[in-house]
């Protein structure tokens, strides 16, 4: 995918309108993270209590993933170095096969599963395991761009 040509006066634009995207959805994730909170402190169903756990994590894990990227557009930028990735090069590779082995045992559990809160659930799981996979890989694939090697 070839990049769009821009002025850096549209590009300067266009980070600002972004960086205040981002913020707003940060806030955004703070107010799930809150919501999620008062479901929890009234809720006494162990269901609704996980799920709503679940879904807190996540926006805590997006909030901080946004706060990364307003940081990294803001302060320090981003830096990759190819020594960043092949520290961990092998360890990756292992976890992509973990993820793998995730993915293939939550799919029999999927199908083996009759109830409908029960097979609900596991597909939640499932879909995080595939995405997880999936950011895996591409830090991988990030690897081979940066180094210009497999390693």
């Amino acid at each position: 995918m070839a990049l769009e040509k821009v002025t850096p006066q549209e590009r300067a634009a266009r980070d600002k309108e972004l960086l205040t995207l981002l913020r707003k959805w940060r806030g955004l994730e703070d107010l799930t993270i809150k919501s999620c909170t008062t479901i929890l402190n009234k809720t006494k169903n162990p269901i609704v209590a996980t799920l709503t756990t679940a879904i807190k994590n996540d926006s805590e894990k997006h909030k901080a993933i946004l706060q990364l990227i307003i940081d990294g557009m803001t302060k320090k930028g981003f830096v990759l170095t190819p020594e960043d990735l092949a520290d961990v090069a092998s360890l990756v590779d292992k976890h992509i096969d973990l993820e793998q082995r995730s993915i293939e045992t939550a799919e029999k559990a999927v199908e083996l599963s009759r109830d409908t809160i029960v097979k609900q659930m596991l597909k939640t799981i499932l879909d995080d395991e595939k995405r997880h996979e999936k950011m895996a890989v591409q830090m991988n694939e990030l690897k081979f761009r940066i180094t210009g090697k497999i390693t």
